[in-house]
């Protein structure tokens, strides 16, 4: 039988290898976040097809400022000439429609705010696909953690199930501490699978922003924390309105709607059209060639321009209310962000001072009380759950930190690291 003071001391050893043994490695290299970040915008298809249209959109930029093609006609004349006494002819005949001065440049203008919305559109799409990689990754190193301590946690309880084997021994304990022990293991394996379900299903994820197999490898991710903010909330909300891509794109859609505008107002005057034909004689007589010139009459003014005039205007005003309340949005998610930051920085520090020291003293007491008798069971294990309740909680309220950080840096649509 093992003396009280040895059995302390084996626990106190399994106790400290329990805390301080290092991450167990994997199979897979280890995620870091810059990697993931890198291979999110080389790969993810959605990045992807949101540049191949903004390539779309810059090529209509050249559409627009090209002439419609010129339409060419054949018409043979007096056919058959035995019936009509003539001379079959033969005219062959292009005409070319030439836009009203300006009204060219002015589509290009068009599908020039049209490019830029959709490059805007592109700076979103990556936002969002890095955003979604960034929470990822730190659920996953939450969940990294979670299980960390739980086998931690799982170590420590083994051993005290040896304790309370050896106080049944010496007529100390009862049986019961020992089921308690060994349902509390139990517990502990139950939360296990479910975390690793979890990290499987976020895993999954990982890879479809990668454009990989749901099933390929992802590492365990490396600890990577965000340094203080040093930008003031005014300054935020200024690079957010200013950058932010979403506000840009609607921007240039507002553009683009005023600029369709002007093309309609050019819709008021007429377009030219040239032309020129050549009649061949083909039973004598001289060929002849002639040239043509003629306009449309845009007398349906009221009715067809101004109301595109006007169609136009009043979608540029409404893409310029829905601005200004996604601005407002904007500035609600800033605040927020702030807001969320500051909270976990305060909850940190309380973690730090005040509930881990105290949660692990209240264990360590437990800890030399037990083997001795001078604990119940249920105590201590109440004293273990509170110390890596705590010990989660303080990785979590770091991981929730930089939650609310990425969420400040989508709501301004720049890293706040980059803002003076």
């Amino acid at each position: 039988m093992k003396s009280p003071s040895l059995t302390c001391q084996c626990l106190a050893w399994a106790v400290a290898a329990a805390v301080f043994a290092a991450p167990t490695a994997g199979a897979e290299e280890p995620l870091h976040l810059a990697g993931l970040l890198k291979a999110i915008r080389d790969r993810n298809p959605t990045i992807a097809g949101a540049s191949d249209r903004r390539a779309a959109a810059q090529i209509r930029i050249g559409r627009a400022r090209a002439l419609d093609d010129p339409f060419a006609t054949v018409m043979v004349e007096d056919v058959p000439p035995a019936l009509r006494g003539g001379m079959p002819m033969v005219r062959f005949q292009a005409t070319q429609m030439v836009p009203w001065p300006g009204k060219r440049d002015r589509m290009a203008t068009v599908a020039e705010r049209e490019s830029d919305a959709a490059a805007a559109h592109v700076d979103t799409t990556v936002l969002d696909a890095v955003t979604q990689g960034k929470r990822l990754y730190y659920q996953l190193y939450l969940n990294s953690e979670a299980r960390r301590i739980n086998r931690d946690q799982r170590t420590i309880v083994d051993a005290l199930v040896d304790v309370a084997n050896g106080r049944l021994g010496a007529g100390v304990g009862g049986h019961h501490d020992v089921l308690k022990m060994q349902t509390e293991t139990t517990m502990l394996d139950d939360g296990l699978i479910m975390l690793r379900a979890d990290r499987v299903e976020m895993a999954a994820m990982v890879n479809a922003l990668l454009d990989r197999p749901a099933s390929a490898p992802v590492g365990e991710p490396v600890a990577s924390w965000s340094p203080a903010i040093t930008a003031d909330r005014d300054k935020i909300v200024s690079a957010a309105l200013e950058r932010r891509p979403e506000l840009r794109e609607m921007a240039a859609m507002g553009a683009a709607e005023r600029a369709m505008a002007d093309v309609a107002r050019r819709e008021y005057y007429p377009d030219v059209m040239v032309g020129g034909l050549y009649d061949l004689r083909t039973m004598g007589g001289a060929d002849t060639l002639g040239a043509m010139v003629g306009i449309n009459v845009p007398i349906w003014v009221g009715s067809k321009q101004r109301l595109d005039v006007a169609a136009a205007e009043t979608r540029a005003r409404a893409i310029g209310r829905e601005r200004a309340a996604m601005a407002a949005m904007v500035r609600a998610e800033i605040e927020r962000g702030l807001t969320r930051i500051d909270a976990a920085e305060r909850r940190i520090r309380l973690i730090d001072e005040e509930f881990i020291p105290r949660a692990q003293q209240t264990f360590d007491s437990a800890l030399k009380a037990f083997p001795a008798g001078m604990m119940s069971v249920l105590e201590v294990l109440d004293s273990l759950r509170v110390v890596t309740n705590q010990r989660l909680q303080r990785v979590a309220v770091a991981v929730d930190r930089e939650l609310a950080l990425i969420d400040l840096e989508r709501a301004a649509g720049v890293p706040v690291g980059e803002i003076r």
